[in-house]
């Protein structure tokens, strides 16, 4: 199959809802698949560190210059992929910057495509960000909701003011599964990319159990989602290709813990 087309894709939304996780459970993803990636982080938490030693991450400041990096990578030829890690909030900057630098002309211009990914939890706030970026953005970009259900199930407010909203702008909405905050602590505690921290034999038996599918359904959503392939650069491989990225199940029935 053929790589599909370049992607920019940001990762934009409400503070704390989890941008960084989403771009990490991508980036490992990109890896298996041979994507040619380049990832910026404006979080000055380092929250992408772990992925230092397999791909260029850079940090930036995205407002207070040093950003024509981002645009000098649409002309190289190598890259597929370009994921910038947005800080939370700041959607008025962040319309700001994409006039100021002439963003979409640009993306015309080297036949890039500009993808939204947006996490959201039950606030207001998240739908309040959602809707401005849509009505500033319009058809220039496309945009994947990401609901999660750490937060809650229902997200109401989004239900009810913007989920039609979205479907009418073209875009799509897939879900990362809740994980208990004990699980995701130890999982965060390696160090590692997602793809080795969750055979990592520090972290319980029962706990990569649980680690192993919330990763998997994470991607299961994506997988059965065609518009969210496209709009997020990934290749429509068989869901088997799991295996691949995580290994096959990460324990056994025994109950010794490693």
């Amino acid at each position: 199959m053929l790589n599909s087309p370049k992607r920019m894709i940001m990762t934009v939304g409400d503070s704390r809802v989890g941008k960084s996780t989403v771009t990490k459970l991508l980036i490992d993803w990109f890896q298996v698949q041979g994507r040619k990636i380049q990832v910026y982080d404006h979080d000055n938490r380092q929250r992408l560190k772990a992925y230092e030693n397999l791909m260029p991450i850079e940090s930036l400041d995205f407002f207070n210059g040093g950003t024509d990096k981002i645009l000098d990578d649409f002309t190289k030829d190598e890259l597929d992929i370009i994921i910038v890690d947005m800080p939370g909030q700041y959607v008025d900057k962040l319309c700001q910057y994409i006039v100021g630098s002439d963003l979409f002309a640009l993306l015309i211009t080297y036949q890039w495509k500009l993808t939204f990914l947006q996490p959201i939890s039950h606030r207001i706030d998240c739908v309040a960000y959602l809707k401005s970026l849509g009505e500033f953005a319009t058809d220039n970009a496309n945009y994947v909701v990401v609901k999660n259900q750490h937060f809650d199930t229902r997200f109401g407010e989004y239900q009810q003011s913007m989920q039609d909203k979205l479907q009418r702008m073209g875009g799509t909405e897939i879900f990362l599964p809740a994980l208990h905050r004990d699980h995701y602590e130890k999982l965060e505690r390696t160090g590692k990319p997602y793809s080795l921290a969750c055979r990592d034999k520090s972290i319980y038996v029962v706990y990569r159990t649980y680690i192993y599918h919330w990763i998997k359904n994470f991607y299961d959503s994506i997988l059965n989602n065609d518009k969210a392939i496209e709009y997020l650069g990934l290749k429509n491989e068989n869901r088997t290709n799991f295996t691949r990225i995580f290994g096959s199940r990460t324990t056994t029935h025994s109950s010794n813990i490693p």
